[in-house]
């Protein structure tokens, strides 16, 4: 197996930024487009490094296929954009919204490119946005496919998040006991976090850096997507399943573990152990080539050959880059093959109430030979049953 990357804190460098947009342009041509469109804040962020949240002022990026892109923004914005971009735009400006008849954004942006053009749009374009986009427009997620395929830079960039995101899970299970309060153990796993971004990335956009650090315990963990109150006591026993994710300057990260505090109830045993079992096999197959959705089939079987196919709700796993969950998915219906350097959740998991949940998450580099786990913290039913 391939050693681990080293972890990378720079901004990514022109020569990466050009990199990205000349693959871009690279599909552009394969699907015969004059122009590409983006609104998307992170395909947005992904070709310029500028951050924004959705509001009523748009941000669309105009990709030619020749030349400088256009970025149509506010003026208010302007200078924030230009402070934050790390590659070459023009800058094509509206004064507000609302504006007077023909100063608007959507009186703007349709002359950048002509009635002739055949245009490419997100998938996730507004339909406002779409239906001023003149010339012949064809729906495809250009951005979205060059980001399954992390560059070097990328995947250094990964590997300091996923550092991030194992010193918070250290923290958690620190802390972490009977009585202890949701809110206490959230408060004081993301200062730590945000603590170590911002002494290793002073300058890092907070806008895209963001953390969590929570405990489903044993009552709620059965209910995966089930936010747990600010004032949720930890239970002696389990099994508590522990959510540590972290979007540093940008990079998106994740770590979870089933885990007891004190003891661990019989009627566990069984839904960990297969839980585990189907993680394995998942690891297993995790290598070049594999097609995601025979991994997600594989990792099931297990799971629903042990009697648990009704307490099975989710995928295998998820694509990780620059937001915490994007493609490719480790799931029936994506029939993709796994590349070097695609970074993927493994996390199948049991949700069966009055037993509880019962789910690791790991980020993990696909490499040439096989994979790495990027956040390796201990994961074996010894290490996870906490003393009292």
């Amino acid at each position: 197996m391939s050693a681990k990357p080293k972890p990378i804190t720079d901004p990514p460098s022109a020569k990466e930024m050009a990199g990205r947009l000349a693959n871009v342009r690279t599909l552009m041509a394969e699907h015969n487009l004059d122009y590409y469109v983006s609104f998307d804040p992170v395909n947005i962020y992904y070709l310029t490094n500028f951050a924004n949240n959705v509001h009523e002022r748009p941000f669309i990026l105009v990709i030619p296929k020749e030349g400088t892109p256009k970025m149509v923004c506010p003026l208010l914005e302007m200078v924030h954009v230009m402070a934050r971009a790390l590659c070459e735009l023009e800058y094509v400006n509206y004064y507000e919204v609302p504006s007077p008849e023909g100063e608007n954004w959507y009186d703007i942006y349709p002359k950048l490119l002509g009635t002739n053009a055949r245009v490419g749009v997100e998938a996730a374009m507004p339909l406002g946005i779409s239906k001023v986009t003149p010339g012949e427009v064809v729906m495809v997620d250009i951005i979205d496919e060059v980001r399954l395929v992390k560059t070097d830079y990328e995947i250094g960039r990964s590997v300091h998040a996923c550092d991030i995101t194992k010193e918070g899970h250290l923290k958690l299970m620190e802390i972490c006991r009977p009585g202890a309060a949701e809110i206490a153990i959230y408060g004081e796993v993301v200062r730590h976090m945000m603590g170590k971004v911002l002494t290793e990335i002073p300058n890092a956009n907070l806008i895209v850096s963001k953390f969590i650090g929570a405990v489903w315990p044993p009552s709620i963990s059965h209910d995966p997507h089930r936010v747990p109150t600010p004032y949720q006591l930890m239970e002696e026993g389990g099994p508590h399943v522990s959510i540590v994710t972290a979007q540093v300057d940008g990079y998106g990260m994740e770590v979870e573990r089933t885990f007891f505090l004190g003891s661990m109830p019989d009627k566990c045993k069984k839904p960990f152990e297969v839980a585990m079992e189907a993680r394995a096999k998942a690891y297993e197959l995790a290598k070049p080539g594999a097609v995601l959705s025979d991994i997600d089939t594989a990792a099931r079987k297990i799971i629903f050959d042990a009697g648990y196919g009704d307490y099975l709700l989710h995928r295998t796993g998820h694509g990780l880059g620059i937001t915490g969950h994007e493609a490719p998915y480790v799931a029936i219906g994506d029939d993709r093959e796994l590349v070097p350097g695609m970074i993927i959740s493994i996390e199948p998991g049991i949700y069966k109430e009055g037993e509880g949940g019962f789910r690791h998450s790991d980020s993990v580099l696909i490499t040439e030979s096989g994979n790495i786990n990027l956040t390796d913290v201990p994961d074996t039913l010894d290490d996870l049953i906490i003393p009292l």
